[in-house]
């Protein structure tokens, strides 16, 4: 026997702080529901938990950029079911007056309504914004741009944190109105998915087309979505062409005294009242008349105007006007809305699996994690017991010393 060296107490000491590092172990995962607390527990589970952690907090915050994108795109849509109500209204108001039992006198009644309700689109595509950014194009109404620059964005009362071009797309044909429209367009781009890929910068397109920077992406890139919306105050809606900077300028000036019942031939305007008569009769008073009328209900129709008028004085129309505007910019934000509510679907889907992904990785399993702690317990009681039995043998060696 030996006294100087407990070989039995010191493979139970080590069996005893074995059995103490797993209980303290068992107590952290308890406490904290994880599985893994420190790199030590599972380095290599612990950097795949991290990714997946990375790509489920990005995936919330793409749901939320998204539930964004939904809410502007029903303001606009909002604005937009009132100005189809406007027009509506003025249509109205142009057939009303083609009729020829009122007199010019009534008919100067509903021009002042026609024309309010022309000021009305203007504001209301001057005031349709989300959290203070013009939702549509506002361009500045200069008679003294020409040509391509028909709708210059008006950089004095338009938001720097929107965008705005003429053109959004590199394929101007991708754009809600088709390769033709020439007016503004304001654009929103938005991040709808967890990552910025390569395949994103790729899509981003910067390119200078008419003096603006079109600051959008693509449709092939994957987690960002351009929303856009044209340019839908009167000069917009009820633009013949690139030939008229001003719609309400042009409408007034086109009728002398600024009513439906212009009585006599405008010498101020021969070129535009020369061809609003189609070429007839100057001195044909309810042809003057009619033909105006006649010439407004083809812009809210949007119909082909004569072959006079954009021949000479309008040189093409480019621009779909009236209440199929209003239509196709609604059925965008229709198509876009119904889009991006899938895209969000498809983000909580992915948000749900790929944290149940982590919790699998890291989170701890209540059951294992109790029956280990059980057995723990029972070995730490057992260990410290057997600890004392071994500190206990060495006393026999007295028996011995005794005579």
């Amino acid at each position: 026997m030996r006294i100087n060296s407990n070989i039995s107490a010191m493979v139970t000491q080590g069996a005893l702080y074995q059995v103490g590092n797993a209980m303290s172990k068992s107590l952290q995962q308890l406490s904290t529901g994880l599985r893994i607390n420190s790199s030590s527990d599972d380095a290599a589970g612990l950097g795949v938990s991290e990714n997946l952690r990375a790509q489920y907090n990005g995936m919330n915050q793409a749901i939320r950029n998204t539930q964004d994108a939904i809410a502007m795109l029903n303001i606009a849509d909002g604005a937009l079911s009132e100005e189809g109500s406007i027009l509506q209204r003025m249509r109205e108001i142009i057939i009303q007056a083609k009729n020829d039992t009122y007199t010019s006198t009534e008919r100067s009644y509903m021009y002042q309504e026609f024309s309010s309700d022309m000021q009305e689109l203007d504001r209301i595509d001057r005031t349709t914004n989300y959290n203070g950014m013009t939702i549509f194009a506002d361009p500045a109404n200069n008679p003294a741009v020409n040509g391509d620059e028909l709708y210059p964005v008006n950089t004095a009362t338009a938001p720097d944190e929107a965008n705005h071009a003429n053109t959004v797309f590199a394929n101007p044909a991708e754009g809600i109105f088709g390769a033709t429209e020439l007016s503004s367009s304001n654009h929103f781009n938005m991040m709808i998915g967890q990552n910025y890929t390569a395949q994103d910068a790729a899509a981003y397109n910067n390119a200078v087309i008419l003096g603006a920077s079109q600051n959008s992406y693509e449709p092939s890139a994957p987690d960002m979505e351009t929303i856009q919306f044209g340019q839908m105050d009167a000069n917009g809606i009820l633009n013949p062409g690139p030939g008229i900077q001003d719609i309400y300028s042009f409408v007034t000036s086109f009728d002398m005294h600024s009513s439906f019942a212009d009585p006599k031939f405008n010498a101020y305007d021969f070129t535009i009242d020369h061809y609003m008569t189609d070429n007839g009769d100057p001195n044909n008073h309810d042809e003057n008349v009619q033909k105006k009328l006649d010439f407004l209900l083809r812009l809210i129709d949007d119909t082909p105007l004569p072959a006079a008028m954009t021949a000479n004085t309008f040189q093409g129309r480019d621009n779909t006007t009236g209440i199929p505007r209003i239509n196709q910019m609604r059925a965008y934000i229709g198509a876009t809305t119904n889009q991006l509510q899938h895209t969000l679907n498809n983000l909580m889907n992915q948000s749900t699996n790929t944290q149940a992904a982590e919790s699998t990785i890291r989170d701890v399993d209540f059951a294992q994690a109790t029956s280990t702690f059980a057995k723990n317990q029972i070995l730490m009681q057992s260990a410290t017991a057997m600890l004392a039995q071994a500190n206990s043998q060495p006393k026999a060696v007295l028996q011995l010393l005794k005579f």
